[in-house]
């Protein structure tokens, strides 16, 4: 039951990322701000923690294909660096074992260099050629921001879905 939950948990933060999208760019003082929310990646981060790794890992996968395809542009780098990224967390919670601060400042920081990993990756492909300074102003720091004031919901949503019953029929 717990892996329906948590299925269907990121379809709409997936859904959620996407929808977001009809919002940005916007105009601020004739400057055109992207803000990219990064809701599923926090909630396979954070599922690493309250679930399970090898789970999180599991829809990393999954819905990394998804992405790729959904974006159609290169195959294979929302997967790759979601598991990288999942391995990452793992990696670097082991230290912060479920102190919030930490762990929101560690899920935040994996998100910003996410994006950044994207940026890199399709700049290097050329399919992206804003310069460097552009992006972090006007991209990277306005989606941390986004990331920051969604990141309580994620949360939320997480711990709730941890906390779904496994199996639908009681025991006896």
């Amino acid at each position: 039951m717990r892996i329906i939950v948590i299925f269907i948990t990121s379809l709409l933060l997936m859904y959620g990322d996407f929808l977001f999208a009809e919002f940005s760019p916007f105009e601020i003082s004739q400057l055109t701000v992207y803000t990219v929310p990064k809701l599923l990646l926090m909630y396979i981060l954070l599922l690493s923690i309250y679930v399970n790794p090898s789970i999180s890992s599991f829809i990393a996968i999954v819905f990394g294909i998804l992405i790729d395809v959904y974006s159609g542009l290169v195959y294979g780098v929302h997967t790759f660096g979601m598991v990288a990224f999942v391995f990452f967390m793992h990696t670097a919670f082991r230290v912060f074992y479920k102190d919030f601060v930490a762990m929101a400042f560690v899920v935040l920081s994996l998100t910003f260099l996410y994006d950044a990993y994207i940026y890199i990756i399709y700049g290097i492909l050329g399919l992206v050629d804003v310069p460097v300074f552009d992006y972090l102003a006007l991209r990277a720091v306005p989606s941390l921001i986004v990331n920051a004031l969604l990141f309580v919901l994620v949360f939320v949503l997480t711990l709730k879905s941890s906390k779904v019953r496994k199996n639908f029929l009681p025991k006896h």
